[in-house]
This record gives C-alpha cells, sequence and structure tokens, in this order.
C-alpha cells in the first residue's frame, strides 16, 4: 500500500508546511523544500524561533515576516503581510489555547505559500521546567488576497 499522504504532487500548502516543520535535519529540510519548490507551484521558508512565552508573540512576527520576505515567499505588499499575519496568529492560537501559559518555548516555523493560501506551521516544545517540556504543534492558513 502507497502512502499517499506523502504524494508531493498533490499535497496542499498545510501539509507541505507541516512536513517541513517535521524534518529531522537540516538537509531534510532542504531536501523537501528543493522538491516542494521545484515546479514552482509552492515557496517555502523555514525559520525557528525561541523565547519566554511572554514575548513569543512579539518575536514571532518579525521572525515569520523576516523569513517570508528573506526567501521570496512573499512580496512587501499590504496584502501578502496581512494574509502571513492573519495565518501566524491562528498557528500561535493553536499552539498556546492557553494564553496565561508561562515559561520557555521553542518552535521550528515552516512557512508555505501557493498561488491563492499561506500556511504557518509551527513546532516544538514549551516548558516551565526543563524536566516538564511539552511538545506542541501550531496550524493557521490564510487566503492570500490580490
Amino acid at each position: 500500500m502507497a502512502l499517499t499522504f506523502l504524494d508531493l504532487t498533490s499535497i496542499t500548502v498545510e501539509r507541505a508546511a507541516l512536513l517541513l516543520v517535521l524534518t529531522l535535519s537540516r538537509e531534510d529540510e532542504q531536501e523537501l523544500k528543493q522538491i516542494l519548490e521545484r515546479n514552482g507551484r509552492f515557496k517555502c521558508a523555514v525559520t525557528e524561533l525561541g523565547a519566554k512565552t511572554s514575548v513569543f508573540t512579539e518575536k514571532i512576527i518579525s521572525a515569520v515576516i523576516g523569513a517570508s520576505l528573506n526567501c521570496q515567499v512573499i512580496s512587501k505588499t499590504p496584502q501578502h503581510i496581512h494574509a502571513l499575519v492573519h495565518a501566524t496568529h491562528e498557528a500561535v492560537q493553536s499552539l498556546l489555547p492557553n494564553p496565561f501559559l508561562t515559561g520557555d518555548l521553542g518552535v521550528k516555523v515552516g512557512i508555505v505559500r501557493d498561488s491563492q493560501w499561506i500556511a504557518v506551521a509551527m513546532f516544538g516544545e514549551s516548558a516551565d521546567h526543563t524536566m516538564s517540556n511539552h511538545k506542541r504543534v501550531g496550524l493557521g492558513v490564510m487566503h492570500m488576497l490580490y
């Protein structure tokens, strides 16, 4: 039986972003990015952020916008920034459902865009103490406005 969820010819932006953040090495990440971008269907970026949860939401927007602009996933237009920020907010809300969570947070962020949609996936760990790590995942998707 074939693993159809790994069929990269018909993969969605959401699944592509999640696969990017789940790669285990920089080499795997680069290879997957090349495969996803090969036919011009997707534009991809990956970044990482570690911060206290109290400042995470402030820093994540800048990190995601910076990575997306540097990798030419988006253009510096209000429409592209708006869609990316909304997808990022949605991902953060699913990553941190409790706004009063304290401690440290370290995540890998995958950003994938096609002609109509942009997805932001986050995967990492949060902890109040080094002995209490919790794995976390978040996903946000937004329509690209033109």
